[in-house]
């Protein structure tokens, strides 16, 4: 285990030792909450979404740590800011993604030292999409996120990260399931082309299993030649041609079309 996490963990359980019992949360009117509720605006808001990473990188410490599960370890602020302008903000992404807090998931947890305040710890949960518009009650994705926030030269600075738990969310889905011939399911099956590499579709337990990159998943038929993911607003829709051949597979995500998959191998 890094030692900076070793050290944190070991410190919080000294203070609940200490104390007898778990501090609670802040009120969400406190001027705490609300101050690093700013902060964390600032932080994606504007240094994310808008890519002004300069205003963002003012609230980091200079020795900021930042664990992702996904990304691995940033260690410094310098770093950060570095790999934020070389990919989610770099010039004429063509893939830019926003980030969305779950505003009622977020939590502030005070942080003393003989009763003097010194830094808090923040929780919450996020979302991340290409649509600007995105809700939460819409979205396939989340993740939880712990920022620990020091008050330096009487100023607060972010000073470790943790982001975790990235997943896939349980969609509702209500369609109807429908039941399509293995026949034809096989002419749906073969390699496509997308954006980012080839996808592969297949007959398995009398539906249709994708395989793209790392995903491989089932897909639920809601007419002959639709079927829906399981646990994301997305449909795969099959178009033939006028001999009949299926050329491409429609994708559409919350009904707007994402991308046009050409078939290119049976």
């Amino acid at each position: 285990m890094n030692q900076s996490i070793k050290l944190f963990l070991l410190c919080s359980i000294g203070f609940l030792m200490a104390s007898g019992i778990a501090s609670a949360q802040i009120d969400k009117k406190s001027e705490l909450f609300n101050t690093l509720k700013a902060k964390d605006s600032i932080l994606f808001k504007i240094g994310f979404n808008k890519c002004e990473v300069e205003k963002s990188a003012a609230l980091m410490s200079n020795d900021l740590e930042f664990y992702h599960d996904k990304g691995g370890i940033t260690n410094s602020k310098e770093e950060f800011v570095k790999t934020m302008r070389n990919g989610i903000c770099r010039e004429n992404n063509p893939e830019k993604i926003y980030r969305f807090l779950v505003e009622e998931s977020l939590e502030v947890f005070p942080m003393y030292n003989n009763g003097k305040l010194y830094g808090a710890l923040q929780n919450g949960k996020h979302f991340f999409s290409p649509d600007k518009n995105m809700t939460y009650d819409k979205t396939n994705n989340y993740a939880l996120f712990s920022h620990l926030w020091i008050i330096e030269n009487d100023k607060w600075k972010l000073k470790r990260v943790i982001s975790y738990n990235h997943v896939a969310k349980e969609i509702n889905n209500d369609t109807v399931k429908y039941s399509v011939s293995e026949d034809i399911l096989e002419t749906y099956s073969g390699k496509y082309m997308t954006k980012t590499g080839k996808a592969t579709i297949s007959v398995k337990n009398n539906t249709l299993q994708l395989h793209a990159g790392e995903m491989v998943v089932l897909l639920n038929p809601i007419s002959e030649n639709i079927f829906a993911h399981p646990k994301a607003p997305l449909t795969f829709e099959f178009a033939k041609n006028i001999k009949g051949e299926i050329i491409k597979m429609v994708v559409r995500e919350n009904g707007n079309i994402a991308e046009e998959v050409k078939k290119i191998k049976h």
